[in-house]
């Protein structure tokens, strides 16, 4: 049976491990981080991993990844109030590093610690291609990405799916991704009939 958060925001806590990470200072001081802005006009992390979580039952009720895609969305966006801008946000100073630093307090997954890593890297590779119409760019960025996740690319398209299917989120990123691992899977496929 599932529980409330003892915490300033309201979603069921389903395992164990989530009313840990729940509980744990570092998450707690991270939820209330962010204002209204492009992307977010939610503002705080704690509406977008509620958004995020509905998502997940939305698209993936059934799913034997729905737990691992929970871990991910209550962790992936919550360490953002860590990053130093006064230094380039990359590396070790990347909201994402930083979640997947606090992640392996509560797992060896790889797969799920990639996903967090990693969890803006596909927007990005599209923005390289929308912003300043560099397709090549995209495309290789996209690839690096689709090879660095190898058997992981599903769990990495459902979380991307439930991250992206929020309010002011640019649908043109998921399409464009979606469809580029779709056709890099048709043409790896035929190279290997």
């Amino acid at each position: 049976m599932s529980t409330m958060t003892p915490t300033r925001i309201q979603f069921p806590v389903e395992t164990e491990l989530e009313r840990q990470i729940t509980q744990h200072p570092e998450w707690l001081n991270g939820i209330d981080y962010g204002r209204p802005r492009s992307g977010h006009p939610e503002g705080a992390v704690k509406y977008h991993i509620v958004d995020v979580l509905l998502n997940i039952d939305r698209f993936y009720i059934d799913s034997g990844d729905r737990t691992a895609l929970r871990f991910i969305a209550l962790v992936h966006d919550t360490f953002k109030y860590q990053v130093d801008i006064s230094r380039p946000r990359c590396g070790e100073n990347h909201h994402g590093m930083i979640a997947r630093r606090f992640a392996e307090e509560f797992t060896s997954n790889k797969a799920v610690l990639d996903v967090i890593e990693l969890h803006d890297e596909a927007y990005n590779a599209w923005q390289c291609g929308n912003r300043d119409g560099r397709w090549d760019k995209a495309s290789r960025r996209a690839l690096a990405l689709i090879d660095r996740l190898g058997t992981n690319i599903n769990l990495y398209l459902a979380f991307y799916r439930c991250d992206n299917a929020t309010n002011g989120k640019n649908q043109q990123s998921w399409d464009w991704f979606e469809q580029f691992v779709r056709d890099f899977t048709s043409c790896r496929r035929e190279q290997s009939s």
